[in-house]
């Protein structure tokens, strides 16, 4: 494997599915080894990896699978306030073709969960359809803000179905919230929708936060 970009590929999903904790250590002359690759190579797939939000550098350390930090969460949690709130909003002029993009984002959703809910697919399928909410609004700007952290909102997502796995919460209270945004925003309800994806979010942020407690 003497490609950066499939380096990164596989410790992506490796740290996607949660085999490498939050703040494993990733060595370069280890994964240079591991991969069978150069250590510039190691080094550029986590520059790579960096930039999704996934790893992190500190001085004297090198890098480590990402940890989140309160203040991570919140400020991820701001911004699909902001971006999914709006989009919500938007469901009474969104053209048919983005209404009918979340009904079948929730489809999608409804199926990974099934298949696996404690897997990478669900996650990215969950993702998926709150960038379906936001897409309503009609600006690709804001999508491609979006598409910015969304590896970095798939790793937060993964944390919180593990959650529910242990605790276990069933597939069908999972997909509870997410079908209820998905009715209110057929529904060109925007006061429902709003309230459906503010009502997700305030759940689920605390819980996120109390994971980090329990380092």
């Amino acid at each position: 494997m003497n490609s950066p970009t499939a380096v990164a590929a596989t410790l992506r999903d490796q740290i996607l599915s949660l085999t490498r904790a939050p703040g494993t250590p990733l060595r370069e002359v280890a994964l240079a080894e591991e991969f069978a690759c150069s250590r510039r190579t190691a080094r550029e797939a986590l520059q790579l990896l960096a930039r999704d939000g996934l790893v992190t550098h500190e001085q004297h350390r090198g890098a480590a699978v990402r940890e989140f930090q309160a203040q991570d969460i919140r400020d991820l949690y701001r911004v699909r306030r902001t971006l999914e709130g709006q989009g919500a909003m938007a469901c009474a002029s969104a053209a048919p073709e983005l209404l009918r993009a979340v009904d079948a984002a929730y489809e999608d959703l409804a199926r990974a969960a099934t298949a696996g809910q404690d897997s990478v697919g669900h996650a990215l399928a969950d993702l998926r359809f709150h960038a379906s909410v936001i897409a309503l609004i009609g600006s690709q700007r804001l999508n491609a803000f979006f598409a910015q952290i969304a590896v970095e909102m798939a790793y937060a997502i993964r944390l919180i179905q593990r959650l529910e796995v242990e605790t276990a919460t069933s597939p069908a209270d999972v997909l509870l919230d997410h079908a209820r945004i998905r009715d209110a925003v057929l529904a060109r309800s925007p006061l429902a929708a709003q309230r459906a994806v503010i009502e997700h979010i305030e759940e689920n942020e605390p819980r996120l936060l109390r994971l980090l407690e329990r380092r």
